[in-house]
């Protein structure tokens, strides 16, 4: 997984995967956000919930203090969504 953020300088970027899967005729998705602090930490930001509400069923906001560590978390929980019948479209 290429990691194209930078949490030093203002020019960084947040990095974000979705995922969606069908469950009972009803489209549930899962987001997963990597973003910086003004701290130089970085938050990884799980939301998930129905795609026909428009706010999500629960967000989840964990704080790291090293990059490598949000990403490596992120892989985790990506590799444990995928295994349970999410797709994740790439735009």
């Amino acid at each position: 997984m290429t990691n194209n953020l930078s949490i030093h300088g203002s020019e960084s970027k947040p990095y974000y995967r979705t995922l969606h899967r069908d469950v009972n005729k009803k489209v549930r998705y899962y987001s997963l956000k990597i973003y910086p602090t003004l701290f130089e930490e970085v938050i990884l930001e799980r939301s998930f919930g129905s795609v026909k509400n428009k706010k999500p069923t629960r967000v989840i906001k964990e704080y790291f203090s090293h990059i490598e560590n949000a990403f490596g978390e992120l892989d985790i929980v990506l590799r444990s969504k995928l295994t349970k019948g999410y797709i994740d479209y790439k735009y």
